[in-house]
């Protein structure tokens, strides 16, 4: 809904992937340049009708997405219940099992969808941890004789292999994303050290639809050679983000000289939705829901529960941006859960150094 109301556009600079993307399964590898990228994916497999010559058509869509997200009230389980994504714990020997169950439980049932991961399996704020994350990865690219991405950080390169397995069966592709951010004429997503940085999330994206400037989405895509079988995956993920990191660098040099409207913007192409028939889609949703509750005579206590839950996500934002100095909603509930596990963590860690200062000075 935020991407309807908030004037946000979609651009692509090869809408044949695209279509292709939208044909079978196919598994997409994307940038971690937002909290929204959940949101570009989705609408991109709700779409339907024409791109370029050919049509396309609507194509179920799921993400593997860290495994906190499926606790979060209502988009969280309904990813969980109703999506069946594939929650990952960032550790491969615990979570291959459940990306082949998911994969297998897909496969039996002949249902096709588009897959979405981010191989960096993080977004990175401005603080120290994040700092310090930022170096590491920069460290990891010399040691592999790459120069350092300065947009990107480096692919997780382990279970990228299992995953391809969800698109080998049918001869389905794997694709590589490249998504930049633009609002008012700057780079949101620009260089990772910059203090200009923007990490769009929900309220950002929202923004749009309050009177602020929309942000407008720019896809490159580009065929992969993954195979499951293939042994050198680290060496062809890291040279797709080396790509992704010249995409990403040449929009920043592109918008800060000017030239927005010259030749490089040229080559991407809208992706235009149906505004109206999404509009629709929501209505019925809401008319669906409200005539349910007033059959089940609980519309009343309905409405006081929609009005109080908003007040808890909103107090629940203002206090969880408060205590960690940054927004992180990708979802309701996002910045104040992880605001929380965030202050129990240093809360803890401070406890651990109390307690050895203690040892020592009873050593002593």
């Amino acid at each position: 809904m935020p991407m309807v109301f908030s004037g946000s556009r979609v651009f692509c600079d090869d809408l044949d992937i695209l279509r292709e993307s939208k044909e079978m399964n196919s598994l997409l590898l994307a940038n971690h340049g937002s909290r929204v990228d959940w949101m570009v994916g989705m609408l991109c497999g709700f779409l339907m009708g024409q791109i370029g010559d050919q049509r396309y058509r609507r194509i179920r869509v799921g993400f593997v997405c860290e495994a906190i997200i499926q606790y979060m009230p209502i988009i969280g389980w309904y990813r969980r219940c109703v999506c069946d994504d594939v929650f990952v714990s960032r550790s491969f020997g615990k979570d291959q099992v459940k990306i082949e169950s998911n994969i297998h439980q897909f496969q039996e049932t002949g249902t096709e969808r588009m897959l979405f991961l981010s191989p960096e399996g993080v977004v990175v704020d401005h603080g120290t941890h994040d700092k310090e994350y930022i170096q590491a990865c920069r460290e990891f690219c010399r040691s592999q004789g790459y120069a350092p991405f300065e947009y990107v950080l480096t692919p997780r390169y382990k279970g990228s292999n299992c995953l391809v397995k969800h698109v080998e069966k049918v001869g389905g592709p794997v694709i590589s994303i490249c998504v930049a951010y633009v609002r008012n004429g700057r780079l949101l997503n620009c260089k990772l050290s910059s203090p200009e940085r923007v990490i769009a999330d929900l309220y950002l994206l929202n923004q749009g639809f309050m009177g602020g400037s929309p942000v407008d989405i720019y896809i490159s895509l580009a065929r992969l050679p993954i195979k499951s079988t293939n042994d050198d995956v680290k060496k062809v993920l890291m040279n797709d983000y080396r790509r992704k990191d010249w995409v990403l660098k040449t929009w920043d040099k592109q918008l800060k000289h000017g030239l927005m409207e010259q030749t490089w913007t040229k080559q991407y192409k809208e992706v235009i939705s149906d505004r109206q028939e999404l509009l629709v889609y929501h209505a019925l949703h809401a008319i669906i829901i409200i005539a349910t509750m007033f059959c089940l005579g609980i519309a009343r206590f309905f409405f006081k529960f929609a009005g109080n839950l908003f007040l808890v996500i909103m107090c629940g934002h203002i206090m969880g941006k408060r205590m960690i100095s940054a927004s992180m909603e990708s979802v309701p509930f996002e910045t104040c859960t992880k605001s929380l596990f965030i202050f129990s963590s240093k809360l803890l860690d401070m406890v651990r150094q109390m307690k050895t200062r203690n040892a020592k000075k009873k050593e002593f």
